[in-house]
């Protein structure tokens, strides 16, 4: 884990979660081949108690291929560990969706799923995030 990724969950699970907690969460879970534990934090959005994660560039990432099949789970949310199940979400239409409050929250977020710190806002019409929900993956995160 580098080291800024190692800081964050330090963070996230201290008593100074606060400053950011409510945009983070630490996803604990253990690898379906390798079976070692992970620890990764990672941006969310919540919708009606269940957490959504987008896996930007996710051709790059591996830790989402753990929940092709539902998985158990760990997140520290908020300052607590819940244990949950983790998923990705299939259907295109609901990823979509989920693109919208994405960048509703997020308003900094690009069309890959990563963030821009400068410059111009993504505003995606409803067709350009229909065709990037195409390709996007997204994990549902379902508390117990």
């Amino acid at each position: 884990m580098s080291v800024g990724n190692t800081l964050t969950v330090r963070v996230l699970e201290s008593p100074l979660h606060g400053m950011m907690s409510k945009g983070l969460l630490v996803l604990k879970y253990q690898g379906r081949r390798s079976g070692k534990r992970y620890e990764v934090p990672l941006q969310y959005i919540e919708d009606e108690g269940t957490l959504y994660i987008w896996a930007g560039n996710a051709t790059e990432k591996t830790w989402w291929r753990n929940f092709s099949e539902p998985a158990p789970v760990a997140a520290q949310l908020r300052g607590e560990e819940v244990a949950a199940t983790a998923s990705v979400v299939d259907d295109p239409a609901r990823r979509a969706e989920l693109l919208r409050s994405y960048v509703d929250r997020y308003p900094y977020t690009t069309s890959t799923g990563r963030p821009k710190f400068v410059g111009q806002r993504w505003h995606p019409t409803d067709e350009e995030l229909t065709n990037v929900a195409q390709s996007t993956v997204m994990v549902a995160i379902n508390p117990k």
